[in-house]
């Protein structure tokens, strides 16, 4: 059992790392290069295939995980989401008065503020249940 714990922890690792790669070359060149509209749109999809393959590794990991551990993914997940609602809301409110600031809250950044997010409420929920 400890192995099988030890081998979906690190599937889901290396799918994260896989889908951060594969987001920031795929922003990168969508941002630095010309490509055609097609070709374009292929390389828009590919960090969205590897998040996907990444988010079903995380949830086969849940399944060898003792249920402290899940309650803490959990609640990680769900301060996540909610900071990330809070943060949309706040924006969107914003840009109704013409205050806002793409440069800091674009849609890139919101990613990056999503995983910020969700690694605050990681470490609240391990803190919480001293894990």
């Amino acid at each position: 059992m400890e192995r099988s714990t030890k081998t979906a922890h690190l599937n889901s690792v290396i799918s994260a790392l896989i889908y951060a790669v594969t987001y920031l070359v795929a922003t990168w060149l969508l941002k630095h290069r010309v490509f055609s509209q097609p070709i374009s749109v292929i390389i828009a999809l590919m960090p969205i295939i590897t998040f996907s393959i990444f988010i079903l590794k995380y949830i086969k990991s849940f399944s060898v995980m003792d249920e402290v551990k899940q309650r803490v993914q959990l609640e990680a997940v769900v301060i996540g989401l909610s900071l990330t609602v809070i943060l949309v809301m706040l924006l969107f409110l914003l840009s109704l008065c013409d205050i806002s600031n793409p440069a800091w809250f674009g849609y890139a950044n919101l990613v990056i503020y999503c995983w910020f997010f969700y690694f605050i409420g990681w470490f609240i929920s391990r803190r919480r249940y001293g894990v």
